[in-house]
C-alpha cells in the first residue's frame, strides 16, 4: 500500500502565511497573474511561451 511521506512537508504557522502574503501586497492583479502563470508552468513542467491546451476532441457532439 502507498504511504505518504510526512517528513517532507511541515505545517506552518499563521505568522508564516502572513509573511508570504506581504510579498504580494504591493503588486497589481496583472503582476500577481504573471507570478501565478510562472508557478503553474514550473509545477506542470511547460514553457511559458507554449502553455498547455485542453484536448477537446473527447467532447465532440454527435
Amino acid at each position: 500500500m502507498f504511504k505518504l511521506d510526512r517528513t517532507v512537508h511541515a505545517s506552518g504557522k499563521i505568522t508564516d502565511f502572513k509573511r508570504e502574503s506581504d510579498n504580494y501586497k504591493h503588486m497589481t492583479i496583472e503582476e500577481i497573474g504573471k507570478v501565478f502563470a510562472y508557478l503553474q508552468s514550473v509545477a506542470y513542467n511547460y514553457s511559458l511561451d507554449k502553455p498547455l491546451k485542453m484536448d477537446k476532441t473527447i467532447f465532440s457532439v454527435r
